[in-house]
């Protein structure tokens, strides 16, 4: 059941019964509901209160407070779905909240949790409006990737993934299968990877530089489409020259960009090089029992030399390992190396190094 706690202000708009507060209260399906206004415009604030997750629904009108129940199960749902919470979850919560009633609200906390979110809604409406969507998905995200400081909740949308792990089981966890190709170079150097679904683009770059067989002697870059705004993101870290238009790989999840819609995406490694890698989604599927990810599944042809001179540089060396009568030949061939074979390429020796360990030295050394 669907249990909607409705403050005072809230209940002057709705013609619904107000039951009494049970004693046996679930929180994971009971949700403070707070009115306010915003432009004149009628909003209503939903908070889960085990989580803290928030709804933003902007523009009420009269008919849409008659058929309020209806209007708070699909916000709940569509915005589930926006943030990635696994269809398996989503189901069984919807199945479970097919009834709603309604109550007054009984826990003070959120209440104060809510003022600070509706406090951080109003400054980032701006960035919204204006609009004719009642049900701002953007908007949540941002509101529900932000600290909660006066709880014991980090990020409310954390606290949603765990409660509902805790409730309903642990699923088994998804993986996204890519497929890495250097561009501009023929025959294809080629890798494909699975990693976690709860990867960050951080842990993604390190297993890219892994699989590849790079040394992460240098900067990086990944440019997607972000499915909320359909402009390009830029995402790397914060310490290179520029950045503060890019946002941080450890702080962007990949299952927020990467879904059937939006497949591809380049990876820079090397801005002298410019190693320019296409990343394409393949698959997103249930984990395989007894696997370890992240897993490097196929490949072909050693990654290029690092420092070699990018495409250019690559082919000339090459050419001259080519032709031992080269003048050249000695001296690349040393610089090389005597076992480097630019065909040679085996998947079982493979090995992945612990993103957050890298991550831990790489800010050491800031």
């Amino acid at each position: 059941m669907l249990t909607i706690n409705c403050t005072a202000k809230l209940r002057d708009e709705l013609d619904f019964e107000i039951e009494p507060v049970a004693e046996d209260k679930d929180d994971f399906y009971n949700w403070h509901a707070n009115l306010f206004r915003f432009n004149r415009r009628k909003c209503v604030i939903l908070m889960n209160v085990k989580s803290r997750y928030s709804i933003v629904l902007y523009g009420l009108k009269k008919n849409n407070f008659k058929d309020f129940s209806n209007l708070c199960r699909q916000a709940i749902r569509k915005n589930f779905k926006a943030d990635k919470i696994d269809e398996r979850y989503i189901e069984k919560y919807m199945d479970e909240i097919e009834v709603v009633k309604y109550t007054k609200t009984y826990d003070r906390s959120i209440l104060g949790s809510m003022n600070s979110t509706k406090q951080d809604t109003e400054f980032r409406f701006k960035d919204f409006l204006p609009t004719r969507r009642m049900n701002l998905t953007r908007l949540n995200k941002a509101n529900n990737r932000t600290p909660i400081l006066s709880a014991d909740i980090a990020y409310p949308i954390e606290a949603l993934e765990n409660a509902f792990e805790e409730r309903m089981g642990k699923l088994r966890q998804k993986v996204y299968y890519f497929k890495v190709s250097l561009k501009d170079i023929e025959p294809q150097i080629w890798r494909r990877i699975g990693v976690p679904a709860t990867y960050t683009f951080w842990n993604l770059h390190v297993a890219i530089q892994d699989a590849m067989g790079w040394l992460d002697y240098h900067l990086h870059e990944f440019k997607i489409k972000n499915p909320d705004t359909e402009k390009e993101a830029e995402i790397s870290y914060p310490d290179m020259d520029g950045a503060e238009h890019f946002l941080i790989s450890w702080e962007e999840r990949i299952a927020d960009y990467f879904d059937s819609q939006n497949k591809k995406a380049t990876y820079i490694y090397d801005f002298g090089d410019y190693w320019q890698h296409e990343i394409e989604l393949e698959e997103i599927s249930p984990a395989q029992e007894g696997e370890e990810y992240p897993v490097c599944l196929d490949g072909a042809r050693a990654c290029p030399r690092e420092d070699c001179g990018g495409v250019g540089g690559y082919e000339r060396l090459l050419e001259v390992l080519a032709d031992p009568e080269h003048d050249d030949y000695q001296h690349m061939k040393d610089w090389a190396g005597s076992n480097y074979d630019p065909e040679y390429f085996k998947v079982e020796e493979v090995e992945f190094d612990d993103p957050e360990r890298r991550l831990s030295r790489l800010k050491l050394g800031w």
